[in-house]
């Protein structure tokens, strides 16, 4: 569990961001601004994207940084399961909420990304600006989920893997400004491999 642990990145992760970088520049897509979490390895994989697909040099966002885990932080899933047996047994509505653990609550979380999009949204919507975000998988749910929802619910199952690509486009919907996802990417379809979902 990272959490707001400042790991570097893994040789395979640097090989993902690459993959990621090559993929969007292939596409053609463009950005106007580019916000990266300051965890290093976010902030890595934006200076790769960045490198492979050209557009803004990365601008640091303190809001992008991954969630707090508290105590969970450092540990690996089998650690997790000795010292804390309640979190295996709580259900998806305990997903993005770690205040038991020490780390951020759920609804700290949601505030965070919803002030994170508010800012977002004053700087860019008049301008009709594309933004590429690069985050952490935890806090990027709990974006997406701002971004697409109204209300945003508790439980919404999302594969956040590692350097996977979302593009959300928003309009007006019955005076509601919100995103609709156009598609979402895992590393694996733009040719890239992935260790997720194996346990230790």
């Amino acid at each position: 569990m990272q959490g707001r642990s400042d790991f570097p990145l893994t040789d395979h992760g640097r090989s993902q961001a690459r993959q990621l970088g090559a993929w969007l520049g292939a596409l053609g897509l463009d950005w106007h601004a580019l916000y990266a979490s300051p965890l290093l390895r976010a902030w890595e994989t934006a200076a790769i994207v960045h490198n492979a697909a050209g557009g803004p040099v990365p601008v640091a966002e303190p809001s992008l940084a991954e969630i707090h885990a508290g105590e969970l932080e450092g540990l690996s899933f089998v650690e997790i399961v000795e010292r804390f047996p309640s979190y295996t047994s709580r259900g998806v509505g305990g997903i993005g909420d770690f205040a038991e653990f020490g780390g951020e609550g759920y609804d700290d979380v949601q505030r965070r990304a919803a002030e994170l999009f508010g800012r977002l949204e004053a700087k860019h919507r008049g301008h009709a600006e594309r933004v590429l975000c690069v985050g952490h998988g935890g806090l990027n749910f709990q974006l997406l989920k701002q971004l697409i929802c109204d209300p945003v619910p508790r439980v919404c199952i999302v594969r956040m893997g590692n350097c996977s690509a979302t593009l959300v486009r928003f309009r007006e919907r019955r005076g509601t400004f919100m995103g609709e996802i156009v598609w979402h990417v895992p590393v694996e379809l733009m040719g890239g491999k992935s260790r997720e979902g194996a346990l230790p």
